[in-house]
């Protein structure tokens, strides 16, 4: 019951409207202008990767390998290569395309084609998917009369392979700015305690039949309230008004996101217990800077090279933005766990130093 009066009391915030209206002004305000400044970065010309897949044919019918051999001969003229599996298992054939040695791998049968992609190449792998699915429709019509799936059936069966879809300026940074926005509560966290020491408020609380851990609870809780409501209205703001396209799976991408504010908020914590006043403010700012600027707030990581890129992948808002990314653009549903175990695996260091700090001092 402690629990949730502390945590009702950080929800008081809301009766000031003028602050919460400029709230979300700010971040409404970042998405139009980052989305319409920097739409132009979305649909520039896009460089294409030397084309390689590797296949192997199992197929016992004549007309189908006519069909094949000429397929080959044509995508080689367009500078497309394809290597026959020799020796090797399929095993090996899969790793070399995991480690970016090939496009994709194809595997011919009576019954299909198989083709199993690398995820870096999205373009590369759509061209060749198109290819496939065009060598299929040809197929389809050379041999009506044999045993063939339904007209209805995708006759090429595709794994791994990026969606064609792709998100435009405004789409983009509204998911980044939203990331960007919930990694900032990490401001207000950090003031949490500092807040009742300064007002003198903590001898009271301390004094109160409240415990420690009760009050840490209640206020983690309280902001964990706020900002998931705020969010929610940012994304849905965005949405409704702007047509910016959140994916078929909104409850993922809002527990992928509900996450990040555990981080945030743990971050803001641990760090107002290490340091104290204005220096807990300045460091908080400049890990978020620091995240928001490799992480792709600003510009898409993949536009990036170097050690921008390499650093890129320790942004809290790098995953979480490769995530909903994933969801809502390829109906990746698998993406979502890793992101969200990557932040809730680094709030819980992050709690456990807050909780060891709060342990050793004598007041809040």
């Amino acid at each position: 019951m402690n629990i949730l009066r502390i945590a009702g009391k950080e929800l008081k915030v809301f009766r000031d409207i003028k602050m919460l209206l400029f709230m979300l002004a700010t971040p409404v305000l970042l998405m139009l202008i980052l989305g319409t400044a920097l739409s132009g970065n979305f649909h520039e010309a896009v460089k294409v990767d030397p084309i390689r897949v590797i296949y192997s044919y199992h197929s016992t019918n004549r007309t189908l390998e006519t069909q094949w051999e000429a397929f080959l001969l044509e995508t080689k003229s367009s500078g497309i290569h394809f290597e026959e599996v020799t020796s090797r298992t399929e095993t090996d054939v899969l790793r070399d395309v995991q480690n970016n040695l090939y496009t994709g791998y194809a595997r011919i049968v009576n019954d299909g084609i198989s083709y199993y992609g690398n995820n870096g190449n999205g373009m590369e792998n759509g061209i060749v998917h198109g290819l496939l699915a065009a060598l299929t429709d040809r197929y389809r019509l050379s041999i009506t009369e044999t045993n063939l799936p339904a007209p209805d059936e995708n006759y090429v069966t595709e794994a791994s392979v990026d969606a064609v879809r792709q998100p435009g300026g405004l789409d983009y940074f509204s998911i980044a700015v939203t990331t960007m926005i919930i990694l900032y509560s990490a401001l207000t966290a950090g003031q949490l305690i500092e807040t009742e020491r300064s007002r003198h408020t903590d001898l009271r609380l301390l004094a109160s039949p409240i415990t420690k851990g009760e009050i840490f609870a209640g206020k983690i809780v309280g902001s964990l309230v706020y900002n998931s409501i705020f969010v929610m209205i940012i994304v849905l703001f965005s949405k409704f008004m702007f047509g910016v396209n959140w994916g078929e799976h909104l409850w993922l991408v809002f527990l992928v996101l509900l996450t990040e504010i555990v981080l945030a908020l743990s971050l803001g914590l641990s760090v107002g217990y290490c340091l104290k006043g204005n220096a807990a403010g300045s460091v908080l700012m400049i890990i978020i800077q620091a995240a928001a600027f490799v992480g792709g707030a600003y510009t898409p990581v993949e536009q990036t090279t170097g050690m921008m890129k390499s650093l890129s992948r320790y942004s809290p808002l790098h995953w979480s933005n490769d995530a909903i990314l994933d969801i809502i653009y390829a109906g990746n549903l698998k993406a979502a766990p890793p992101a969200m175990v990557l932040n809730l695996g680094c709030s819980v260091l992050l709690l456990a130093l807050a909780i060891v700090l709060m342990r050793r001092r004598e007041g809040l």
